[in-house]
């Protein structure tokens, strides 16, 4: 997060504070500029990788090999599959799979109501650089999508916060169940869809470590439990995303706040100056 930008009253940003947009700070198709281009806003670094937040989530990608990675973004509700710089999607089998899991988390989740596609074809503009097209073309990731999580579209384009952050208790409880149960069914039906040689094999899940760094052993007892079993997982599953969740967007609110809180005394400031 930009802080000087938010000082000069520049709310509605994606860079970080050396001014990088880190979602075009990766290899694929990086540097090129589209003629609506905007520095203050689409900024990819002095090179791929230039900055130390994309080589951490670079060697992340390398460290193990992901069926399934989300970049979650907000600013509408869709769910977006690769590509980012073109406004195709990639050729053959797999992308029809990735096509078909989303329009089943869409359909079985959203009534249908999420913009589905690629990312470049459906957002309305091409993106250079990204990390999603570099999951896919590069790391071989078989299922790297985009989810834009919220959009308040009535917000002012003045209130950059309420554009992409629910603000009341009520929208963003909803928010949090309504995306949380969408990762369940994009796990269900990412597991179901994908080729038998790509999917790790029960042995590798026998212990689970979730947040708090408490182990959930599994034990034969407990695989025996049939359907109390399921639903125990699944309880556990969307509490642990609802914790995550909740985390991320406790934090966001509190940075949002500290930074508007010091843009407010700054004017003050100068308006006493005047």
């Amino acid at each position: 997060m930009d802080v000087s930008a938010l000082k000069q009253g520049r709310f509605v940003i994606g860079e970080m504070g050396r001014g990088v947009d880190l979602n075009r700070n990766w290899s694929v198709d990086w540097g090129k500029k589209e003629k609506d281009y905007n520095p203050f806003e689409e900024d990819p670094g002095t090179a791929p990788f230039s900055e130390p937040e994309a080589q951490i989530m670079q060697e992340l990608s390398k460290s193990f090999k992901p069926h399934i990675w989300v970049n979650v973004h907000s600013g509408m509700e869709a769910l977006f599959m690769p590509y980012d710089h073109k406004n195709t999607t990639p050729d053959g089998a797999p992308s029809h799979l990735m096509r078909s899991v989303l329009e089943n988390v869409n359909h079985r989740n959203f009534q249908d109501s999420c913009l589905v596609g690629s990312g470049g074809g459906a957002v309305g503009y091409l993106a250079h650089g990204t990390t999603t097209d570099y999951l896919y073309d590069i790391a071989k990731v078989p299922m790297p999508f985009t989810f834009e999580i919220y959009g308040d579209e009535k917000a002012s384009t003045d209130d950059c916060f309420k554009m992409f952050n629910p603000v009341d208790k009520i929208t963003f409880d909803r928010v949090i169940n309504k995306w949380c149960m969408a990762f369940l069914i994009l796990f269900e039906e990412g597991l179901r869809t994908l080729p038998d040689d790509q999917v790790v094999s029960q042995g590798a899940l026998d212990n689970w470590v979730p947040m708090g760094g408490e182990i959930l052993e599994r034990n034969m007892d407990q695989k025996s439990g049939g359907e109390n079993g399921k639903l125990e997982g699944l309880d556990l599953g969307m509490q642990e995303l609802k914790t995550y969740f909740r985390l991320f967007m406790l934090s966001t609110f509190l940075l949002m706040f500290m930074f508007c809180s010091r843009i407010s005394k700054n004017r003050s400031r100068d308006s006493g100056n005047i």
